[in-house]
């Protein structure tokens, strides 16, 4: 069962979800050392250093213009009149739907 709350505060206006989860005693202790030498709580510095991490990573196109860019590499006929009805067969190589 995974609980959760939201919250905003003055410094983060931003709404934030509560969560939990279990760090290494490694990572604990070096959060705790940077939140001291920083003079930041634990929490703000783990945030910080998750939103870091998840842009780092967050490198995927959600304009399609890659995908759109495949489907031109595939060379499709566009002259088919057909071409929603056969998309399957110009993607999948399945029978066409309409000649």
């Amino acid at each position: 069962m995974i609980q959760s709350s939201h919250t905003t505060s003055q410094s983060n206006p931003k709404p934030m979800v509560r969560t939990q989860m279990y760090v290494d005693a490694e990572i604990h202790r070096d959060l705790i050392m940077i939140a001291k030498a920083e003079d930041k709580s634990m929490a703000e510095v783990a945030r910080e250093i998750l939103k870091e991490g998840v842009a780092k990573r967050k490198n995927f196109d959600t304009s399609g213009k890659k995908v759109l860019q495949k489907l031109l590499d595939m060379h499709i006929n566009v002259n088919d009149p057909y071409l929603s009805e056969n998309i399957d067969h110009y993607l999948y190589g399945a029978p066409k739907k309409q000649p």
